[in-house]
């Protein structure tokens, strides 16, 4: 397969982005064979800007003319996701996903149930190909720091002001994202998170609920990652919010034989211990020694478009078997991570995975039931102007 034929479905932000690199021709074999908008300005700007593509006014007609396409490009609000992925699986065809996959493990897993095995299936992790979070997993697969003890991640730098959250009808509410920070922007960090490190064994969260601006979702996380193991046990920690400024993105992880820091998603320093720490405690007699410490050279690769890097990857792997930078089966991880967050900042638990997941879907719904504050004009989600 030399061409993969691209139903892209949605023109919102992230979907006009989309349609101008398809369109480029610079996806590896990746092609713009149609796009589904319900709205008229996007419908327009189809016909003048990709006349050689097909318009589809909604998934049901897409659907009905299948034949036209090998793979559907998802890049609608969170919450369709899911219903748009299994029609396209339906019709054999292969999905790429903008991430989140969906707004619940259980939901998720349907999506997963419904795709078939011949059929490929990625989500738009695209910090994955980074080359400083590349780095940082290959050298943690290397044992650089040895055991990983602990792991501190500072990604404040997301700042949304209230003009972004009112940019759209569907954002920041829990009729609409079904969440706020860690459903949407955190969604990439918690994905990388558990690809260095795994899903831990125990989450607990306090989340600010509307901290930092006049709604009911979160706009801040502090959340504790806790995993079993042989002493001393790893711990971690991810912080985050959308409301200060300035912010950094500093991740920094320990173990026996140093640190790993990444900074920016674009800086990767190495610090070895000489000797380990265990071997210096075996040896020392100082009652204040310390083990000494060198800085390892790290060398990056030269960094690219991520989208691009990730779409020229999902055509690699539908015509040579080239493995997926972000399988979609591994979208359910971080949307579980998602969930028991949410889950133990509402019942003040810590929360260990498995997860009750019919629990989490009944305290959804009641906050669901008691949002107020929606954005003026909400609308229905299936009739948003992004798709």
């Amino acid at each position: 397969m030399e061409q993969i034929r691209v139903a892209l479905v949605g023109l919102g932000g992230m979907g006009r982005k989309y349609a101008e690199l398809l369109a480029e021709e610079q996806t590896g074999g990746l092609v713009l064979q149609g796009v589904c908008c319900r709205n008229r300005e996007g419908q327009e700007l189809v016909r003048s800007r990709y006349p050689w593509a097909s318009l589809y006014r909604d998934v049901e007609e897409m659907v009905s003319r299948a034949e036209e396409y090998d793979a559907v490009l998802i890049a609608t609000p969170h919450n369709t996701h899911v219903e748009i992925g299994k029609q396209a699986f339906v019709c054999g065809k292969h999905v790429f996903c903008e991430k989140p996959l969906g707004i619940s493990g259980a939901e998720v897993r349907t999506l997963l149930e419904a795709k078939r095995p011949e059929t490929a299936f990625a989500v738009m992790f695209n910090n994955r190909a980074l080359p400083a979070f590349r780095k940082a997993k290959e050298l943690l697969d290397q044992k650089a720091v040895g055991r990983v003890t602990r792991a501190v991640w500072i990604c404040n730098n997301w700042f949304r002001s209230p003009a972004y959250h009112r940019s759209a009808p569907w954002r920041s509410s829990w009729n609409g994202e079904q969440g706020g920070l860690l459903i949407n922007q955190c969604q990439h960090y918690l994905d990388i998170w558990q690809w260095l490190f795994g899903m831990p064994d125990v989450i607990d969260a306090d989340l600010d609920f509307g901290k930092y601006n006049d709604f009911q979702v979160e706009d801040g996380a502090d959340v504790r990652l806790l995993y079993h193991g042989p002493k001393p046990a790893f711990r971690g920690t991810l912080i985050s919010a959308s409301g200060e400024h300035p912010g950094v993105n500093r991740l920094e992880i320990w173990g026996d034989k140093g640190r790993l820091t990444v900074e920016d998603g674009a800086r990767v320093a190495l610090e070895r211990n000489v000797p380990d720490i265990g071997t210096f405690n075996r040896t020392n007699q100082e009652i204040f020694g310390q083990p000494g410490h060198e800085t390892v050279p790290i060398e990056l690769e030269t960094e690219e478009n991520t989208y691009l890097a990730m779409f020229r990857n999902f055509a690699e792997h539908l015509q040579s078997g080239a493995p997926l930078i972000a399988p979609g089966e591994e979208g359910l991880r971080s949307i579980l991570l998602t969930n028991g967050a949410y889950l133990s900042a509402w019942t003040g638990e810590k929360v260990a995975f498995p997860m009750d997941e019919e629990r989490y879907e009944r305290l959804l719904a009641e906050r669901r039931a008691r949002e107020t504050a929606l954005p003026p004009g909400f609308l229905d989600i299936r009739h948003c102007s992004i798709l």
